[in-house]
């Protein structure tokens, strides 16, 4: 049974257990007044954050004290708090944990952690990357120039995010992609996904050991704002290149723990790399089925919360229901965010010699932007590297059609839309119409792929993947009373938000 324990230094909350024997780790978390990262005479504690080992939560006592008894998950770590925030290192990743189990030297006495006080609004914005994916210096070069140089010195982002895939499989590349990402300048939280694994790990939990010697633990928390912030590692590793979705022990005792000591209405997001849905007709496995539940389960009394998965390289919103075994009063919303290196690094170069890397179903590369107000679910923008802001969808059509031909198709493939989107065209001034939804290829991408086969040389590698289908897809018909002469299709995109997006392209008539 759960249960409240109070062990003289802070709240307990976690399950019952034995204490006999175990590790006992403490210390303060304070206000840094003075900024020298440690506990200086005068600095007073800071009560009432919460401060964990992956499975236990504490919150600090009056003076800013906690205990935690035993290992959890190999760290103890702080979550920030609100108004609150904790210094970083050159690479812009703070400083919030401390390793109990498996450092070359144990750590000894007590674990105090700095906390900066911060202006902290409910009104933020937070950038998100999946699978940034580099496998070659080359490739973080990519990254420069595509993201990085961007995002440089942005001034209105309160944080960033990698939902996992930090790297392909070389892991020697962390401190190269860090310094890049580091220029964006404002704090980062990376998460792990199958391609940061250490391949040949003789279990699970030390499939993460690369990762977390480099970021420190792979499930831990923050706050901003009204939002909790919950990052789950969920890639379980079952050797050689097999893995599976799935959450461990530990991280459920987390998640539950945690969720007792966060007020019911703020907004809940849980992070995490492979995503809750199945991403295939075929419904092949990609994550273990309970452990979904059990997620659900936890989640489903909140009000507010929302996923955020990455790992297909491609776009998708996915509104989870009863089908799914979810039992909240909404649906519950999950984005699964396009990947940073979009068709994996691959495809023909454009005129910067830079791979198009446009992903199989049609979106282009890219990154989402997040903007939070209080417990509200976020507006979620996607922004397609090198692009201005408002390209936002593809339009397809032939370029020539015989006079009075029937039933002939032309496609919008609007990158971030989904079901809560109006997607709506016309020919020249004729009345908006709305367009049909379709889970189809994207001939525009489908062209792309195909082009690539169709000179004399080979592709270059890596190639544009195979095409998949898109969720963000929309069709309609050209009118079979259309003049000769050129005539211009646009196509009209309005967001949840009420913004609007427009592309348009011609037809010849002959």
């Amino acid at each position: 049974m759960k249960m409240f324990r109070w062990l003289g230094l802070g709240w307990l909350v976690g399950a019952g257990f034995s204490l006999a024997a175990a590790a006992t780790w403490q210390g303060t978390v304070f206000n840094d007044a003075n900024g020298s990262g440690r506990l200086d005479p005068g600095e007073a504690g800071v009560a009432g954050v919460a401060v964990s080992n992956g499975a236990q939560v504490v919150l600090t006592d009056i003076a800013g004290r906690y205990e935690l008894t035993g290992e959890g998950d190999g760290f103890v770590f702080v979550i920030k708090p609100r108004g609150w925030r904790i210094p970083a290192d050159a690479r812009n990743l703070p400083g919030f944990y401390r390793r109990v189990a498996g450092a070359p030297t144990p750590p000894s006495g007590a674990m105090d952690f700095p906390l900066l006080a911060a202006a902290e609004s409910d009104i933020f914005r937070a950038v998100v990357f999946a699978d940034t994916q580099v496998g070659s210096d080359r490739e973080v070069g990519y990254f420069n120039r595509t993201i990085a140089d961007g995002l440089a010195g942005a001034k209105d982002i309160a944080f960033g995010v990698t939902l996992g895939d930090v790297v392909n499989d070389h892991p020697e590349l962390y401190p190269t992609l860090d310094v890049s990402i580091a220029r964006i300048g404002v704090p980062w939280h990376p998460l792990l996904g199958n391609h940061d694994l250490d391949l040949g790990a003789l279990e699970d939990r030390g499939s993460a050991a690369t990762f977390e010697k480099t970021y420190g633990p792979s499930t831990y928390a923050f706050r901003q704002g009204r939002v909790l912030f919950v990052a789950l590692n969920n890639v379980r590793y079952q050797g050689g290149l097999r893995y599976l979705g799935g959450l461990t022990a530990n991280q459920f005792e987390f998640l539950a723990n945690l969720l007792r000591v966060t007020p019911r209405d703020d907004l809940v997001v849980v992070m995490s790399h492979i995503p809750w849905f199945y991403n295939d007709p075929a419904h092949n496995e990609l994550f273990r089925l309970p452990d979904r539940a059990k997620l659900f389960e936890l989640l489903q009394e909140r009000p507010n919360a929302l996923l955020l998965s990455g790992h297909t390289h491609y776009q998708r919103h996915v509104f989870h229901g009863a089908d799914d075994g979810w039992r909240g009063a909404q649906p519950l919303h999950e984005y699964n965010v396009a990947a940073v290196s979009g068709g994996f690094w691959g495809g023909p170069p454009d005129a910067n010699g830079i791979p198009v890397a446009t992903m199989w179903d049609g979106t282009p590369p890219g990154y989402a932007i997040l903007s939070f107000n209080g417990t509200a679910i976020p507006a979620m923008d996607y922004q397609a590297a090198r692009h201005p802001a408002d390209y936002q969808m593809s339009l397809w059509g032939p370029d020539v059609v015989a006079l009075k031909q029937s039933y002939v198709s032309y496609y919008a493939n609007v990158f971030n839309a989904h079901a809560g989107w109006k997607i709506e065209s016309r020919v020249d001034d004729r009345t908006f119409n709305p367009m049909r939804w379709v889970v189809d290829w994207d001939p525009t991408y489908a062209r792309q792929y195909l082009a690539q086969d169709a000179g004399p040389a080979p592709a270059p590698s890596p190639r544009l993947p195979d095409p998949l289908v898109s969720y963000h897809l929309w069709r309609a018909y050209l009118p079979a009373d259309l003049s000769p002469g050129t005539h211009t299709i646009e196509t009209r995109a309005t967001d949840p938000a009420g913004k609007v997006y427009t592309a348009r392209r011609t037809v010849v008539i002959k």
